[in-house]
């Protein structure tokens, strides 16, 4: 069976377009070959292509695994919530059920 197509809104192919660019230029600052990381990786040349490329059709476990191999994994997890932090902040319930 196929994998699902993928609807994706422009502000997430915007940010996959970055990712990926981000993924070729901290390469290339460390003047790695695309083989050498693919093969860190656990992964082919043409994946990595893809994934400097933006590609969401790419598994994100590749993604996390060229991350470790340019030594960037630590801390990818870690984002800012600025909405979540300040919800947080307020009483909110313990449970919320639906109103019918």
């Amino acid at each position: 069976m196929p994998a699902p197509t993928l609807s994706l809104t422009p502000a997430v192919k915007r940010e996959m377009r970055t990712l990926g660019t981000r993924l070729k230029e901290a390469r290339l600052r460390r003047r790695l070959p695309m083989e050498l990381v693919a093969e860190r990786a656990g992964t082919t040349r043409a994946t990595l292509y893809r994934m400097e490329r933006g590609d969401p059709n790419v598994r994100i476990g590749a993604y996390m695994l060229v991350l470790q191999a340019l030594g960037l994994l630590k801390g990818f997890g870690g984002f800012e919530d600025p909405l979540g932090d300040a919800l947080s902040s307020e009483q909110l319930p313990k449970r919320v059920r639906d109103r019918e």
